[in-house]
């Protein structure tokens, strides 16, 4: 993994202060030990990429969820029902990583379809990596009409019928 990578996926718990983590990613992903290196008291829950889908139903909601890997490891449909999953079911905040051209053939534009937000781009040699954001609180912002003074309008209710 990217040194650069590294250090913001480290950095994020801390700026976010979740009360528990779930880490998807490969058996040979340094983070879960490097997030529990700097926040040992944070509860990591750690699911090895090729086994988090059917894992998920036994899964807890976590505040924070990290998919490193599940792009590159999983065909499509499989990644897509996790992630899908994920953001419905198992996370407040979720971030995952996807690499740029990679050989399932994922675009910025899927992960916008699944609602989430590209926040950050590493340039590689290989390609870019793009981390991407969904987080339950600023999903949808509520519009201006979607409020009391909009519905029953009583200031018209003895000058007009409708």
């Amino acid at each position: 993994m990217d040194p650069r990578i590294l250090a913001d996926l480290t950095h994020l718990p801390e700026e976010l202060g979740p009360r528990s983590l779930l880490v998807i990613s490969g058996p040979d992903n340094p983070l879960p030990e490097a997030i529990h290196a700097r926040l040992p008291t944070l509860p990591i829950t750690w699911l090895f990429t090729t086994e988090a889908y059917p894992a998920l139903e036994d899964v807890d909601r976590h505040e924070l969820v990290l998919v490193l890997d599940a792009l590159t490891a999983l065909d499509r449909d499989q990644a897509t029902h996790m992630i899908a999953r994920l953001r419905d079911l198992n996370s407040e905040s979720l971030y995952v990583l996807m690499p740029e051209g990679g050989e399932n053939g994922w675009h910025e534009q899927d992960l916008i379809a699944l609602g989430l937000t590209r926040v950050r781009s590493y340039a590689q040699a290989q390609g870019n990596i793009h981390l991407f954001r969904f987080n339950l609180k600023d999903y949808k912002k509520t519009p201006d009409w979607l409020n009391p003074r909009y519905w029953a309008n009583p200031e018209m209710w003895e000058k007009a019928r409708w």
